[in-house]
């Protein structure tokens, strides 16, 4: 293979090449989950120890990871091992480096075949596999990602029976795929995102198997600049996530003088920047928001960036709502291939610059769920140079997730953590620009 693994990446990839198990592998943002993940199924396959091997990611971005990460390790031989497959109106084939098929016949000669968990369940008519690697297994629960492995069993293997709908032990499922010899390797992390039940917890894919199964941890992350890194450890406390020394000093370039107006918000010195604005939010149905000034600032500040640098850029907001106001106004500017996400569609993203744009802001504090620690987890840890986060600074830092009138003691929202940590340590907090409000 011509990529260079670190330690961690490495005693990763042997272990797993080499064990008949489901194991878990915990990966905080950048430390090469995808890039483990892809050169498992290459080393896999080149070494005969699997006939062919399928790789699931929970959305359509992270797989297409693995098809990038696949087409650069196996370069011109990519498309003679690899398909991607799923729906079809959900991919931008055009951007694939390798070929994309719904044909069964073409499924079933490929070596390697990249889908999505959903689309993962329509592959039983078609084929059968050996084994698997599932990445951003932190937001799925295990049975309903497990589920689907009962198809990948060798043709030889004596029939499964299994009861989806009536079974209700984690475990029975567990030692059903043991016993038929199922290999998988379940990558993810449980800080990042997770199913959120309204009134009890559920333990995500990742999180039952680091509690109950062998487990392994990467800790070196090849995204995060040096204070990013930092930022992202405190906050989700990893303990000892730290920055690859290649990427450790990136810092934001830019070509030309942002307009004064703009300089302290995008700063290319400073990796985090936090936009104090107070723009009310606007409730859309039971659960969705949008935040119309935060949106306008989000776009003026990508114009200006446009401007500036030829670097890539993605928006995040937990709310669709937020989403759709954002696209509407980057369309009317002509900035159409600037990509607005929402923290869910995040994971498997990464961009040279980040803007987060927070929405929530009401008289009584109440940041809700957009406050949890996975999604601000996911929202902080996508950039690779500069992260400028839009939201009313005193909303997040005197925030609460559930008020104590609802509540006998309410629940501080994570949020406080994350705007305490940026304006003391890891980052600046400024006021917005006037122009931002015109």
């Amino acid at each position: 293979m011509n990529i260079k693994f670190d330690e961690e990446q490495l005693r990763v990839l042997m272990s797993r090449a080499y064990s008949k198990n489901i194991t878990a592998v915990q990966g905080p943002p950048g430390c090469g989950k995808t890039t483990v993940g892809s050169a498992l199924a290459v080393k896999l396959i080149a070494e005969g120890i699997a006939k062919n091997v399928l790789l699931v990611a929970y959305t359509n971005a992270a797989a297409n990871e693995f098809a990038l990460e696949l087409s650069n390790i196996l370069q011109n031989t990519t498309e003679k091992f690899c398909v991607r497959t799923g729906n079809a109106s959900a991919v931008d084939q055009s951007s694939l480096p390798i070929p994309f098929s719904l044909n069964a016949t073409e499924l079933r000669k490929k070596k390697i075949v990249i889908t999505t968990s959903l689309s993962a369940k329509r592959l039983l008519p078609i084929m059968r596999f050996d084994n698997m690697v599932v990445d951003e297994a932190g937001i799925e629960k295990l049975e309903d990602l497990l589920w689907p492995m009962l198809l990948g069993v060798n043709e030889s293997s004596k029939p499964l029976v299994y009861n989806y709908d009536t079974a209700n032990r984690v475990d029975d499922l567990i030692g059903l795929l043991s016993e038929c010899g199922i290999t998988a390797t379940v990558v993810g992390d449980p800080k990042q995102s997770r199913p959120i039940t309204p009134n009890q917890y559920t333990c995500s894919a990742i999180e039952w198997l680091l509690k109950r199964a062998p487990h392994d941890i990467l800790r070196i992350t090849h995204r995060l600049p040096d204070t990013l890194a930092a930022l992202v450890n405190s906050f989700a406390s990893y303990d000892n996530l730290r920055s690859a020394p290649e990427v450790a000093d990136r810092r934001l370039c830019l070509t030309r003088l942002p307009d004064l107006e703009y300089r302290d918000v995008i700063d290319a010195e400073n990796v985090t920047t936090w936009v104090d604005i107070n723009g009310p939010e606007t409730c859309i149905g039971q659960s969705s928001y949008y935040n119309d000034i935060e949106a306008k600032a989000c776009v003026k500040v990508c114009n200006q960036l446009k401007k500036c640098t030829n670097k890539s850029i993605v928006i995040i907001s937990r709310f669709t709502g937020q989403r759709a106001i954002i696209r509407k106004y980057l369309q009317r500017m002509g900035h159409n291939e600037i990509k607005v996400t929402t923290t869910t569609s995040a994971l498997g993203t990464q961009a040279d610059i980040v803007l987060f744009s927070l929405v929530r802001n009401n008289p009584e504090r109440i940041v809700g769920q957009a406050g949890t620690l996975q999604d601000l987890n996911v929202a902080i840890s996508r950039s690779k140079e500069k992260l400028i986060i839009f939201g009313n600074f005193d909303m997040m830092l005197n925030g609460w997730t559930i008020a104590p009138k609802e509540s006998r003691n309410g629940y501080k929202s994570q949020s406080r953590r994350l705007a305490e940590l940026i304006d003391s340590k890891y980052g600046k907090v400024i006021d917005a620009p006037s122009l931002i409000y015109s």
